[in-house]
């Protein structure tokens, strides 16, 4: 005599999805219409599923947002802010470069440009002086009535016959007084733009945190000597992580921004991922695209875990196949078989099957030997041998 379970299990067999080959993700496909005891055999229902509806993708847990730090200077290294895992938030200084020399250069510069600051300001004052007193108007060398007689007779008299222009001279020495000033905020703009180009230099020598994230690699250490270009830190975003999977071409049709699939994380529990972006260009030699899937906040993740996202099989020929759980599988000889229970006698048969590969290692797909709702020991003892009678889920006897 069977018992009906009503609260733990269902009665008729329920409709799930079997990935292909290469999907590792399932659920349970089997409906357990009985079970004797809490101890006993269990029988269960066989279901049957499509068998490439879904297909895994394998991937690779990477940060939402990552950089490579390098050196924008030659020096010694005189500052690390932490090691491998260390969290800092944005704008927190990480690395900082020996800039001694750099401080000297901007010392000097700085000189120069108060020498230059006073000769524009002496510039200026000459120029004032040549406009309200020109050197053309001053008194000739000389002293007594020879003086007085070539200011009242001698420059007018030249003027008048062509020798010479005292407004000429007067407009000259005015245009070279202001050529002087000009030439003397040239150099003042020149030095400042010195100044301004150590002081880019010099802050190319400290490098800052640009998000708030964790140090992923440290490749220096304080004390080395770096050059341009050399990569000092791996700095990611620490609490936003994404999946990136490369799509075969034939499968991006079910693919697209936005949509929720799932994932695992080191074979893990099922999680939903959205879609981030998908890449505009196909790779020309594998012939995938690439997708990148956001995880949920505070998912048990970190970058560089392996992870698999079940996709939609747009090439699903939609074949379907029983499915059974590893554990109604026995090993008797070369070939594995399964005990299908007669609700008619109580009796069961030992039934040889050709199974698939299993999928998350508790489940097989049946390509042949067993049909859709046919039922199953699930747990089949060691005792258990074609015509067994099994009564409330025990085991009574053997017919030979």
């Amino acid at each position: 005599m069977m018992i009906h379970l009503t609260n733990q299990f269902i009665s008729k067999p329920k409709k799930w999805l079997l990935v292909s080959s290469i999907a590792l993700f399932m659920i349970p496909f089997l409906t357990q219409a009985n079970e004797f005891s809490s101890n006993g055999i269990q029988i269960g229902e066989v279901g049957q599923n499509v068998y490439d509806q879904q297909v895994i993708l394998g991937g690779t847990v990477i940060p939402f947002k990552e950089v490579m730090i390098t050196a924008q200077t030659a020096g010694q290294i005189d500052y690390l802010a932490g090691i491998e895992g260390d969290v800092f938030q944005s704008g927190t200084l990480l690395v900082a470069i020996n800039d001694a020399a750099l401080r000297a250069q901007r010392e000097a510069a700085l000189a120069q440009w108060n020498r230059a600051q006073v000769a524009h300001q002496n510039a200026i004052t000459q120029y004032n002086r040549e406009l309200w007193s020109p050197k053309t108007e001053q008194a000739m060398p000389g002293m007594g009535l020879p003086n007085l007689m070539d200011q009242m007779f001698a420059r007018p008299m030249q003027n008048q016959m062509g020798m010479g222009d005292s407004e000429v001279s007067k407009r000259a020495d005015l245009a070279n007084a202001s050529a002087v000033v000009q030439q003397s905020q040239a150099e003042i703009a020149m030095i400042k733009a010195q100044i301004d180009e150590i002081d880019v230099r010099l802050n190319d020598t400290k490098s800052t945190a640009p998000f708030n994230g964790v140090i992923v690699e440290k490749l220096v250490e304080a004390g080395d000597t770096v050059q341009p270009g050399q990569p000092l830190l791996v700095f990611a975003k620490s609490n936003h992580l994404s999946i990136e999977i490369n799509v075969p071409v034939n499968l991006m049709y079910g693919i697209n921004k936005g949509q929720i699939f799932q994932a695992r994380i080191a074979n893990g529990s099922p999680i939903p991922v959205r879609v981030a972006q998908v890449f505009p260009i196909a790779n020309g030699q594998q012939h995938t695209v690439k997708v990148k899937l956001d995880l949920p906040l505070g998912a048990a993740a970190a970058p560089g875990m392996y992870a698999q996202v079940m996709v939609h099989n747009s090439q699903s020929q939609q074949q379907s196949f029983p499915v059974i759980p590893k554990s109604a599988v026995v090993q008797r000889g070369s070939l594995p078989s399964v005990f299908v229970y007669n609700p008619e006698n109580n009796k069961v048969s030992m039934r040889i099957v050709r199974t698939g590969q299993a999928s998350n290692g508790n489940y097989l797909s049946v390509l042949s030997g067993l049909q859709s709702g046919e039922q199953i020991v699930l747990n089949p003892p060691a005792g258990i041998v074609s015509g067994s009678v099994l009564q409330n889920g025990r085991l009574l006897t053997t017919t030979p």
